[in-house]
């Protein structure tokens, strides 16, 4: 199973956060193949991937201007790694080095969920 969609491109990314269809939680990495804890991370969410969630990442080194427009569409300030939690369109967290948690992700849509 493939875990991970890589968005490359601007337009990549503008339908990726418009487009509900794909399932109504994403949560984008900027991802940084240079960084061992960006790496640690990554493969943590790997192995506690929630199904409710569909994965996009964004590498950092080759896809920076990507990642700078994440960054201006979301008004937070770039950091890596850094994960975007998206419920339909709207961005509903940010969580950025140690303080990405997949077991924490799993309880904020549990969460709402409920709701």
């Amino acid at each position: 199973m493939v875990l991970w969609r890589e968005i490359q491109h601007a337009d990549e990314l503008n339908d990726m956060i418009r487009n509900g269809s794909d399932g109504p939680f994403k949560l984008v990495l900027k991802h940084s193949y240079r960084c061992a804890l960006s790496s640690m991370i990554k493969s943590r969410i790997e192995r506690e991937a929630d199904p409710r969630v569909h994965y996009y990442l964004i590498d950092v080194i080759n896809g920076r201007s990507v990642s700078n427009q994440l960054a201006s569409l979301t008004d937070v300030t770039h950091e890596s790694p850094q994960a975007f939690l998206f419920e339909g369109d709207r961005l509903i967290e940010v969580k950025s080095h140690m303080a990405i948690s997949p077991a924490e992700i799993t309880r904020r849509l549990d969460l709402i969920s409920q709701i």
